[in-house]
């Protein structure tokens, strides 16, 4: 038998050790901590500006006046029914637009129609002076979205009462009929007037029912909110039931509500809270505000240098910081998560270049209440201007939605 030899083992060298294995490189890890720290800092940071930047855009209160500053543009020339305008340093986007405005200026007031844009940037515009004389060149006027300056007697020629509701002033405005007890209610949006109402009054008053214009927390002549902010409804809606309240006082039986943005959350929040809301019988939003949340982030869209849109993520930090900071209730703000509070027809009429609050807005209202809103989009008009932009249309929607009404 043949037996083969074991083979050899290794000789091993007293006192080395084996070779160590390759180290694993672990500087990947320290990038993606890196990373993540600088994520974390720059959403720390962009929300804070940002949250910043809701409370000065969207809370603070900054009231409307009646008495408008003369900032808005100036006068170049007027040659007969044409005035020429070049821009102020507080003209709005609605400079160039194709529609009609008040035109105040010291000395007078009057009425502009759509605009044409003259090749060094000035806009001309027909003129029709209403009070007083008209503009000389270089006098600085104001362009009202508003249309109508004045109370409703002067601008409108009806009969008016001033009243007090809540210790805010209001306009009473009887309808044609005494015999009516349905009373049509405005609701002004953030930082407006109640001058912004007045086309709706003149609508109300075709249609046969009386209007009331009110004014609310931190308005002008109106006591402040505790907290100094605007509450998009979520306090503002107790000035609106204090006047459904004196209306009733009045001898009215029923309420048709109208609010504009702002004004149309307030609206909402009073539907949804109000012992008092059985007595509605309508609905009518203007550019409502339904969404604080969907607010911000449309302006996020184009908030950075450039037009460029502010990271979702970021926006998301920024209200967590400002529900923080400004005590915002996201949540109660928001009238289109729950939309139970709307029962009753609604009118809801919008433009489709609505830069503040976006139509798909009152699409999402719509979709969501199909048998009780009729939306009317206006092309091309900007926030709160459908009226500016087709009166005609808007007040014969507005006319043939409130006459079925007027009981």
């Amino acid at each position: 038998m043949t037996v083969m030899p074991a083979p050899e083992r290794p000789r091993t060298q007293v006192g080395t050790a084996p070779a160590p294995a390759p180290r694993r490189s672990h500087r990947w890890r320290w990038w993606v901590g890196a990373i993540l720290v600088l994520l974390l800092a720059v959403h720390v940071a962009g929300g804070w500006y940002f949250a910043g930047r809701i409370a000065s855009d969207a809370l603070a209160a900054n009231p409307g006046t009646m008495t408008p500053a003369f900032d808005d543009a100036q006068v170049v020339s007027v040659a007969g029914d044409r005035v020429t305008l070049r821009r102020g340093v507080d003209a709005a986007a609605n400079f160039e637009a194709p529609g009609s405005y008040g035109l105040t200026w010291a000395g007078g007031s009057g009425h502009v129609g759509p605009a044409v844009v003259n090749p060094d940037g000035t806009v001309t515009r027909p003129l029709d002076v209403v009070t007083g004389k008209a503009p000389k060149a270089g006098q600085r006027a104001a362009m009202e979205r508003a249309y109508y300056v004045g109370d409703p007697s002067k601008t409108l020629g009806l009969r008016t009462r001033t009243v007090t509701i809540a210790g805010a002033p209001a306009w009473f405005v009887p309808g044609p009929k005494p015999s009516v007890r349905t009373v049509a209610i405005f609701v002004h949006g953030q930082n407006g007037t109640r001058m912004d109402g007045l086309r709706f009054v003149q609508s109300a008053h075709r249609a046969g029912l009386p209007a009331l214009l009110i004014s609310y927390r931190n308005d002008n002549g109106a006591p402040a909110d505790p907290t100094g902010r605007l509450q998009y409804g979520a306090t503002e809606w107790h000035d609106l039931n204090a006047a459904v309240a004196w209306a009733q006082g009045q001898g009215m039986k029923r309420v048709v509500l109208a609010g504009q943005s702002m004004g149309g959350a307030v609206v909402a929040a009073f539907l949804e809270h109000s012992s008092r809301r059985g007595v509605v019988t309508a609905v009518l939003l203007d550019c409502p505000m339904l969404s604080l949340s969907q607010m911000v982030s449309n302006g996020a869209g184009s908030a950075l240098p450039g037009g460029l849109p502010v990271p979702g993520s970021i926006i998301w930090v920024a209200e967590r910081i400002a529900a923080v900071r400004y005590d915002v209730d996201w949540s109660a703000v928001d009238y289109l998560d729950d939309t139970s509070w709307l029962t009753v027809p609604a009118l809801v009429l919008h433009g489709t270049a609505d830069p503040t609050v976006p139509v798909t807005t009152s699409e999402q209202l719509r979709d969501a209440k199909p048998g009780l809103v009729k939306l009317v989009e206006f092309p091309k008009a900007l926030h709160a201007e459908s009226w500016n932009f087709d009166m005609y249309r808007w007040d014969g929607e507005v006319v043939g939605f409130l006459k079925p009404r007027a009981r």
